[in-house]
């Protein structure tokens, strides 16, 4: 187990100095604890010790990847994925100046295999949340999920077309008998309060234009990734805004104003 730790703790390209740490702490690692679990990463996000759930993300890498490979995807297209791994590791250490990681359900739904990064974009294997007469979805339907990481530059229009054609290929060859009808996308871009404060050319309102809204709920998940991951609307006051969209959110939301995560199909 020690061996498959530090194997993806390499490939990930983890900071050296924290190997140290990494190695003492997986030398009396074990999964008997986490796997008897119903969830297991849902357990995982409720515990304190937060290096015990990084342990356990880069130790089921190794499944991910030897899975992946079965199915032939090319290498390079699951090291990408499973590098959200490293990425959300440094953010917490950012945050807290501890080693491990806060986002550990999100991480196992990639380790199970649903999720690969294809491009600027990622992409989800799930049943549909929501119906959409106009569309033609019903709930439950096989759809594929969007997802916009924070990195990996601007999500412009021709690099999210460009991933659309690599996903389409990818899950073709890959994945065949997952038969799918739409994409779509649950998430705070899609929410249409923000072209208040958006030019239309904006990449985001560009985005959200792709899509249909279709079921909307009050939600402040746009503070985490405008500001950092531990921010609430209380803590808005205390914040110095750094972009005309941050200060036009803060205002927004201190003179009453709401916001929302919206679920949406793609239409084009």
């Amino acid at each position: 187990m020690k061996k498959i730790i530090e194997k993806w703790f390499d490939i990930l390209q983890f900071p050296t100095e924290w190997k140290g740490e990494i190695l003492e702490s997986a030398q009396g690692f074990s999964t008997d604890e986490i796997e008897k679990n119903e969830q297991p990463y849902e357990w995982l996000f409720e515990q304190e010790n937060k290096l015990q759930g990084l342990l356990y993300a880069l130790y089921k890498c190794e499944d991910f990847f030897n899975t992946g490979r079965k199915r032939n995807i090319p290498e390079d297209i699951l090291i990408k994925t499973l590098s959200e791994v490293r990425r959300y590791a440094l953010e917490y250490y950012t945050s807290t100046g501890k080693i491990g990681v806060l986002m550990i359900t999100w991480l196992g739904i990639i380790l199970n295999g649903n999720i690969y990064r294809l491009g600027r974009l990622e992409f989800e294997m799930h049943p549909a949340q929501h119906s959409c007469e106009e569309l033609g979805l019903e709930k439950g339907e096989n759809v594929i999920g969007v997802h916009i990481p924070d990195n990996g530059g601007p999500f412009t229009p021709e690099a999210c077309e460009k991933a659309y054609a690599i996903a389409k290929d990818f899950f073709a060859e890959y994945f065949p008998e997952y038969s799918y009808t739409h994409y779509v996308c649950e998430s705070w871009l899609l929410d249409t309060t923000l072209k208040n404060f958006l030019n239309n050319d904006s990449n985001i309102v560009k985005f959200m234009d792709t899509f249909k809204p279709v079921v909307s709920k009050e939600a402040y998940s746009a503070l985490i990734y405008l500001f950092s991951r531990d921010t609430s609307v209380e803590d808005l006051g205390k914040i110095t805004p750094k972009t005309s969209l941050q200060k036009a959110v803060i205002d927004h939301i201190q003179n009453g104003g709401k916001l929302y995560t919206t679920f949406g199909v793609k239409i084009r």
